[in-house]
């Protein structure tokens, strides 16, 4: 398998839910050790000059994806920056259902990586995690 999938249900109409997911992914993305690539700098993380960029606490970055496709209200694709042992790319697609929107993350390349990497984004874990972060935004 050389792509995973992750999904979420949000409550709002699919331009809303875009808009949440790229413009304020700083207010949803919890900060942690697993979830940063510079922990003990990292202070926010946003989508700027067409990349995905983590923010550092010296004033400093590092652009962790570059945006292939910026599709409001319909999706968003970027290539990984990070792993340079091939070309990978996470695609979020945004489709209207019943209550709101649903919300598809793929991950694509994965057979790009050691395949120890690759088998942890396989068990879909970060991205499910990631989803309910940002599906909790709508909780009471």
């Amino acid at each position: 398998m050389n792509a995973v999938q992750a999904s979420v249900t949000v409550p709002v109409d699919p331009a809303t839910a875009f808009q949440i997911f790229t413009d304020e992914i700083d207010r949803w993305y919890v900060r942690g050790r697993y979830s940063w690539i510079d922990p003990a700098r990292a202070v926010g993380i946003r989508f700027e000059d067409g990349c995905l960029r983590e923010l550092w606490s010296d004033g400093g970055h590092v652009d962790t994806g570059k945006i292939v496709a910026w599709e409001p209200p319909h999706r968003l694709v970027w290539a990984d920056l990070i792993n340079k042992t091939g070309r990978m790319e996470i695609e979020v697609a945004f489709s209207p259902v019943d209550g709101g929107t649903e919300v598809v993350l793929e991950h694509r390349g994965l057979d790009t990586l050691p395949s120890d990497v690759a088998d942890r984004i396989r068990r879909g874990l970060s991205w499910n995690i990631a989803l309910r972060w940002y599906a909790d935004q709508w909780k009471a």
